[in-house]
């Protein structure tokens, strides 16, 4: 019965990851956040339930284990820089060529 829960938590993970990405790239255009934060919130609404229907133990919160890596999956996708902002970062001294 864990291995369910284990996927929706990977499920969750990866979700978040993309979504967020998906999030910074509309910040950073200047687009809707919307879909992305709403496609997100679909599937982890999805997996939370799932998971409160699933969860073996007598506490019941393994949806909090879902839940927060849902979100911390969202915030770290948001983060997380894209090659395309590596290469648009400014230049330093040191990178600069030395004059003869």
């Amino acid at each position: 019965m864990t291995l369910p829960l284990l996927l929706c938590t990977l499920i969750a993970l990866t979700s978040g990851l993309h979504f967020g990405h998906r999030f910074a790239q509309a910040h950073h255009a200047g687009r809707s956040l919307l879909p992305a934060v709403t496609a997100h919130g679909a599937i982890a609404t999805a997996l939370i339930v799932l998971t409160v229907l699933l969860d073996p133990t007598a506490a019941g919160l393994l949806w909090l284990a879902v839940s927060a890596t849902s979100l911390i999956s969202l915030a770290l996708g948001a983060l997380w820089p894209t090659p395309a902002a590596r290469a648009a970062a400014p230049l330093g001294d040191h990178d600069l060529p030395q004059a003869a």
